[in-house]
């Protein structure tokens, strides 16, 4: 018992951390703040790439779908970062 004392304040620091998440509520639902910078980062993609294509540097990628997939990513992070922190 004498031992979990000394827990109890490394405990607390960690939680300290925790907060509350961004959320909005639309209709009555709440949705976390992520699905709308995953939805902003893939529409981003979307447009980066019909803009690649367009330009024909398509042709350099030597993988295109995990070209695209990472660059969603970084997008999604981007706008996280953007408007959360």
């Amino acid at each position: 018992m004498a031992r979990f004392r000394f827990y109890v304040p490394a405990i607390l620091l960690l939680l300290a951390g925790c907060s509350h998440a961004p959320e909005y509520s639309i209709f009555g639902s709440f949705f976390p703040a992520w699905i709308f910078c995953s939805v902003g980062g893939l529409a981003l993609m979307a447009g980066a790439r019909a803009l690649i294509a367009r330009t024909a540097g398509a042709e350099y990628i030597a993988a295109p779908m995990v070209a695209y997939l990472s660059m969603a990513i970084f997008l999604t992070c981007m706008l996280w970062l953007l408007f959360y922190s």
